[in-house]
């Protein structure tokens, strides 16, 4: 199976246990122009991600050209695309801002680019899962992996992940996804999250493309190690994934919300907090006898300051005791034991 744990970078690491891993995915939102993409990358930083991933690819290895109907898809690859410089540029700055810097290769030759660059991981985006020649290459890379599910049945992801534990891969984050852009909270089906847990031994994550920013908080709850993010400097820019994305401020309050969702979240075991049991005494209560001598069960727990006071649990072991009539009106007695 997969490690429980994926280390991208000294000090990085992933895992069930760790804060949750956040993803600002530029993509395409950097317009191919380095201004726009290095002032992304820097507010990314500042917005709480700790990583930036873009997309890599030559537009002629991965879309058909000469097809109609596609022709428009090829259109706005093509005006997008990065050359290997500004790949470098990006990385740089990146790096400069404490980020971790990767990508989405789209076609075999670019994984060669991403592996020079020594990234650190590679994502294979959903509609790649039944791509084995591409899921091969980056099998052999032995870097880490990503691995989309949208738009994916059951058996394809089975057959994805089987195919790569073939290829020895040890490092694999699965992530859930729904290839709707926005996705409509009716189709975000987050129960998956537990089934990819039966799935792998490795970091679980959810790719959100929903509006707003409480599904990736319910996906931390449920156990996503990490989140990925549309991400974009100004929702008002040319391009087709600016107004889907989410912008500086939107994704600092979605990264300081995912980290109190893990802080929430906890571990798999009842914890008594130490000072819940502070509580223990106007909380829980104590065995009294009223001044019609009847017993009742009140508070406080006066058997927390002396052990010879009776607690309420012991009620059904006293409730048929006689007691003797108080004379003084109103008064409540603590019973305890002679």
């Amino acid at each position: 199976m997969f490690t429980e744990i994926i280390e991208l970078e000294e000090n990085t690491i992933i895992s069930s246990e760790d804060p949750p891993f956040l993803v600002a995915e530029i993509g395409l939102n950097h317009n191919n122009d380095l201004d726009i993409g290095k002032k992304t990358i820097e507010a990314a930083a500042k917005s709480g991600a700790k990583a930036v991933k873009f997309q890599t690819y030559i537009t002629e290895h991965f879309i058909a050209q000469d097809q109609e109907k596609s022709k428009f898809l090829y259109d706005i690859f093509k005006k997008y695309e990065l050359d290997e410089k500004s790949h470098r540029e990006f990385q740089k700055v990146a790096h400069d801002n404490g980020l971790s810097f990767f990508s989405t290769p789209l076609d075999v030759e670019s994984v060669d680019l991403l592996v020079n660059l020594q990234v650190p991981a590679l994502k294979i985006a959903s509609g790649d899962i039944v791509n084995s020649e591409l899921l091969s290459k980056v099998a052999a890379t032995k870097l880490p992996i990503f691995l989309s599910t949208g738009a994916s049945t059951l058996s394809e992801v089975i057959r994805a992940l089987e195919f790569l534990k073939d290829w020895d891969v040890e490092s694999l984050c699965l992530m859930h996804c729904v290839s709707l852009y926005p996705a409509p909270a009716d189709s975000l089906n987050l129960q998956a999250l537990d089934l990819y847990k039966e799935l792998t031994d490795g970091p679980i994550g959810f790719s959100d493309h929903s509006a707003g920013d409480i599904a990736s908080i319910i996906a931390v709850g449920m156990g996503a190690s990490v989140i990925e993010k549309h991400f974009t400097l100004d929702k008002n820019l040319p391009g087709p994934d600016h107004q889907i994305s989410c912008d500086p401020t939107e994704l600092k309050t979605l990264s300081d919300r995912i980290l109190t969702a893990y802080e929430m979240r906890g571990i798999k075991k009842k914890v008594l907090h130490k000072d819940e049991e502070k509580s223990y005494f106007f909380g829980r209560r104590s065995l009294y006898v009223d001044h019609a001598g009847k017993l009742r069960a009140k508070r406080p727990n006066l058997h927390v300051d002396d052990s010879k006071i009776i607690e309420a649990w012991e009620y059904m072991n006293y409730q048929d005791k006689k007691f003797e009539e108080k004379i003084e009106t109103g008064k409540n007695l603590p019973i305890s034991i002679s």
